[in-house]
């Protein structure tokens, strides 16, 4: 009884100094700048390294909204189709290039090629109406 006790407290010490080893962070800490070049944060990324825009889809469907109103665009037949964060850029555009924002498409009750309405909100808040086939 004695024998098995100390085998699984030696077990779960080597266990435990293994696992402490292998849950080092590969991340830099703060003060340690070694071997490193000072480029700017990412403007969107949370502390669970999530990407979080800086401006909300709530936020930018409001301005998206407000645009519409303006420009006098008659919605009513319209419906809201999707609303997608995307970035801005053909294939050679690096991703820190890109423009980031959030596309808001309305779809017509009745299909017809090209009569969709495409609102673009960048993260900044200006807002641009895209071109539909």
């Amino acid at each position: 009884m004695q024998r098995s006790l100390i085998l699984s407290l030696i077990v779960l010490l080597f266990t435990g100094s293994t696992l402490n080893g292998q849950c080092q962070s590969s991340h830099p800490i703060e003060g340690d700048k070694r071997g490193q070049t000072e480029s700017p944060p990412p403007v969107f990324v949370s502390k669970a390294g999530i990407f979080r825009p800086t401006l909300s889809m709530q936020a930018a469907f409001k301005i998206a909204e407000a645009f519409i109103e303006h420009q006098h665009i008659d919605i009513a037949p319209y419906w809201l189709y999707r609303s997608v964060y995307m970035g801005l850029g053909d294939e050679k555009t690096p991703p820190e290039k890109r423009l980031y924002g959030w596309h808001f498409m309305w779809v017509n009750e009745k299909p017809a090629l090209g009569d969709d309405i495409e609102i673009f909100v960048d993260l900044e808040g200006r807002v641009s109406r895209m071109p539909t086939m």
